[in-house]
Protein backbone atom coordinates (compact mmCIF):
# COMPACT_ATOMS: atom_id res chain seq x y z
CA UNK A 1 0.00 0.00 0.00
CA UNK A 2 1.65 3.22 -1.17
CA UNK A 3 0.73 6.15 1.04
CA UNK A 4 1.33 9.77 0.14
CA UNK A 5 2.61 11.62 3.20
CA UNK A 6 1.47 15.19 3.69
CA UNK A 7 4.18 17.57 4.87
CA UNK A 8 3.15 19.36 8.08
CA UNK A 9 4.51 21.63 10.69
CA UNK A 10 3.98 20.25 14.15
CA UNK A 11 4.26 22.97 16.75
CA UNK A 12 0.83 23.04 18.39
CA UNK A 13 -1.38 20.46 20.08
CA UNK A 14 -3.93 20.74 17.26
CA UNK A 15 -1.21 19.83 14.75
CA UNK A 16 -0.49 16.68 16.76
CA UNK A 17 -4.21 15.84 16.83
CA UNK A 18 -4.49 16.24 13.05
CA UNK A 19 -1.45 14.06 12.45
CA UNK A 20 -2.69 11.35 14.81
CA UNK A 21 -6.13 11.42 13.22
CA UNK A 22 -4.55 10.97 9.80
CA UNK A 23 -2.39 8.06 10.99
CA UNK A 24 -5.29 6.33 12.74
CA UNK A 25 -7.34 6.55 9.56
CA UNK A 26 -4.46 5.10 7.53
CA UNK A 27 -4.23 2.19 9.96
CA UNK A 28 -7.97 1.60 9.82
CA UNK A 29 -7.89 1.35 6.02
CA UNK A 30 -4.90 -1.04 5.90
CA UNK A 31 -6.30 -4.56 5.48
CA UNK A 32 -2.82 -6.11 5.27
CA UNK A 33 -1.97 -5.53 8.94
CA UNK A 34 -2.59 -8.16 11.57
CA UNK A 35 -5.88 -7.21 13.29
CA UNK A 36 -4.36 -7.43 16.78
CA UNK A 37 -1.36 -5.28 15.82
CA UNK A 38 -3.69 -2.81 14.14
CA UNK A 39 -5.90 -2.61 17.25
CA UNK A 40 -2.86 -2.07 19.49
CA UNK A 41 -1.50 0.68 17.26
CA UNK A 42 -4.87 2.43 17.05
CA UNK A 43 -5.35 2.18 20.82
CA UNK A 44 -1.89 3.63 21.43
CA UNK A 45 -2.39 6.50 18.99
CA UNK A 46 -5.85 7.18 20.43
CA UNK A 47 -4.35 7.44 23.91
CA UNK A 48 -1.71 9.88 22.63
CA UNK A 49 -4.45 11.88 20.87
CA UNK A 50 -6.49 12.11 24.09
CA UNK A 51 -3.41 13.35 25.95
CA UNK A 52 -2.84 15.95 23.24
CA UNK A 53 -6.45 17.12 23.52
CA UNK A 54 -6.15 17.44 27.29
CA UNK A 55 -2.85 19.32 26.97
CA UNK A 56 -4.34 21.66 24.37
CA UNK A 57 -7.35 22.40 26.55
CA UNK A 58 -5.09 22.99 29.55
CA UNK A 59 -2.90 25.36 27.51
CA UNK A 60 -5.92 27.37 26.39
CA UNK A 61 -7.29 27.65 29.95
CA UNK A 62 -3.88 28.69 31.25
CA UNK A 63 -3.64 31.46 28.65
CA UNK A 64 -7.07 32.77 29.69
CA UNK A 65 -6.02 32.81 33.37
CA UNK A 66 -2.74 34.57 32.52
CA UNK A 67 -4.62 37.24 30.57
CA UNK A 68 -7.03 37.74 33.47
CA UNK A 69 -4.12 38.16 35.89
CA UNK A 70 -2.46 40.72 33.60
CA UNK A 71 -5.68 42.71 33.20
Amino acid sequence: MAIKVKERRINRPQHIRALLQEQINILRRDDELDPIDKARAIAYLSNVALTSIKDGDFDERLKVIEEQLKG
